[in-house]
């Protein structure tokens, strides 16, 4: 069993213990940029769908106005990610751990944001049975979701 910065910190490790060390830092981090890039490109897109279907009159204003904060909590906090590069995992795990669990918050988020759209916009699946069995499926996938 190898000891990490993280299992003595936290009481358990993760696979990403591995990419803590050079060279896999490096390396990780001049690959993950595809992953960020593409991941705050799909949030801008996601709000620009969100900003056309409340200018259509879809959305309440309620489901507005969470669209807009969490675009911009959003926003930052995938490109604060990166800062698990710079705050190197066995010498400021509080600070590396932050960047990790800010991108957990944000896909969350993400995927709140996109099921209460489906609530908010009645959008029913004809697979799921109509919009009564579509807001069942959402609910159990928010409440799995939610309880990990």
């Amino acid at each position: 069993k190898t000891q990490s910065h993280l299992l003595m910190f936290f009481g358990f490790g993760n696979v990403c213990t591995n990419w803590d060390y050079t060279p896999a830092r490096e390396l990780t981090a001049m690959v993950y940029p595809l992953f960020e890039y593409s991941l705050i490109v799909y949030i801008i897109l996601d709000f620009v769908t969100t900003l056309l279907a409340n200018r259509r009159g879809e959305l309440n204003a309620w489901f507005w106005k969470f669209s807009k904060a969490a675009f911009a909590i959003n926003l930052v906090l995938c490109a604060e990610f990166r800062m698990i590069f710079v705050c190197i995992a066995y010498e400021k795990v509080k600070q590396h751990t932050a960047g990790f669990l800010g991108l957990q918050i944000a896909l969350i988020l993400v995927a709140v944001q996109n099921s209460l759209f489906l609530i908010d916009t009645e959008v029913s699946y004809d697979f799921f049975g109509g919009i009564h069995n579509t807001r069942k499926a959402i609910g159990a996938y928010l409440i799995g979701l939610l309880a990990i």
